[in-house]
């Protein structure tokens, strides 16, 4: 029997539009919130997710503080326990504290375990720029875009800073939209991939606002495809959920990794470009000593330089794999030594015996 495209998206949407915590939440953890205040007064009754200016800080929400140390207090709690053991930390934070950087704001995770291994201004909301653009991505293919197919970019889909210099009509394989979307940071590109998913602007925006619901993430907002406005908001701690769902797709993730591509338009002989990554990261040799398996920029005047990658040391390995947000950096070199720096640190700092 065969289903139709329109029950699909109806089950997705159906889907996304449920409140996380409802079907997740065990009676455990249940119980112990109720039994503790200083639970209740960090995370709301109804929805979990914890209370801004609360000591829930930058937890997600009550499901968050399960996983990152309510395990650790509560047997009853052990199904939110890693699979694999959590790193240790063996340096002291008076001789070895977490290096200074221009980031205003940052967090470094375990990739394995999703454990905070430091974090600074993690909870505040900061504009987001062109990491906006792994949302797109994912909301995309989750709504059945085909990537095997072909698209167009129109005049209508330039909204300046970054994009693809082609005139309106230019032809390309979907797949190298989606190459110039998360590698070249294309914001024309990225605004074509919205439009070939059949959505209007609006529409595809609130698929996108749907999928952070459905993470349970409450200080993350889009008003655009792009990451150009100012409204698209987040937190390093949200955009470090947001990353680790969004690189569970080997082909986002290996998009992600690519340090550089090749496009060509299909209907313009003349259109062949090869562009770097703006991910400095994949290769400068500045950072040879580090593998990254994923990553995205962004850049605003407003919001400085933004960067979430996940690496681990290069020679080393992927078990030690860490997922850094920085926030606000100085520079486009700046953001880049602020994310190698942290890396390092944890790597020098905690030891992974898995």
């Amino acid at each position: 029997m065969k289903i139709s495209s329109k029950i699909i998206i109806f089950i997705f949407v159906a889907f996304l539009t449920m409140p996380f915590s409802s079907y997740a939440m065990t009676d455990d953890l249940l119980e112990i919130y109720n039994d503790r205040a200083d639970l209740q007064e960090a995370f709301d009754s109804e929805t979990y997710q914890g209370i801004e200016g609360s000591a829930a800080g930058f937890l997600i929400d009550l499901e968050d503080w399960a996983r990152q140390y309510g395990w650790q207090s509560y047997a009853e709690l052990s199904d939110y326990a890693p699979e694999v053991n959590v790193p240790v930390f063996v340096g002291a934070y008076s001789n070895t504290p977490v290096p200074t950087v221009t980031a205003e704001h940052y967090i470094v995770i375990d990739s394995a375990t999703d454990t905070i291994l430091a974090a600074s201004g993690a909870e505040a909301v900061w504009p987001i720029a062109s990491i906006t653009k792994l949302t797109t991505v994912i909301t995309a293919m989750n709504l059945g875009l085909d990537v095997g197919g072909k698209g167009d970019v129109k005049d209508v889909d330039d909204v300046g800073g970054a994009k693809l210099y082609v005139t309106d009509g230019t032809t390309f394989t979907v797949l190298d939209l989606l190459k110039s979307t998360i590698v070249a940071s294309a914001n024309n590109a990225a605004n074509a991939i919205a439009r070939l998913t059949g959505y209007d602007k609006a529409g595809f925006v609130d698929q996108m606002n749907l999928f952070a619901r459905s993470l349970n993430l409450r200080s993350t907002e889009f008003v655009d495809p792009t990451g150009i406005e100012l409204g698209n908001v987040s937190t390093a701690r949200e955009i470090a959920y947001v990353a680790r769902e969004v690189f569970k797709n080997e082909n986002i993730r290996r998009l992600a990794g690519t340090s550089g591509i090749s496009i060509l338009a299909l209907n313009d002989s003349d259109y062949v470009r090869n562009i770097a990554s703006t991910n400095w990261l994949l290769y400068d040799h500045a950072y040879d000593d580090v593998y990254v398996t994923a990553g995205k920029t962004g850049y605003l005047i407003e919001s400085g330089w933004n960067l979430v990658t996940q690496m681990y040391p290069m020679g080393g390995s992927a078990n030690e794999s860490v997922l850094v947000v920085t926030l606000g950096s100085d520079s486009r070199r700046d953001s880049c030594d602020d994310a190698h720096a942290l890396a390092l640190w944890a790597w020098e700092n905690f030891e992974w015996s898995r």
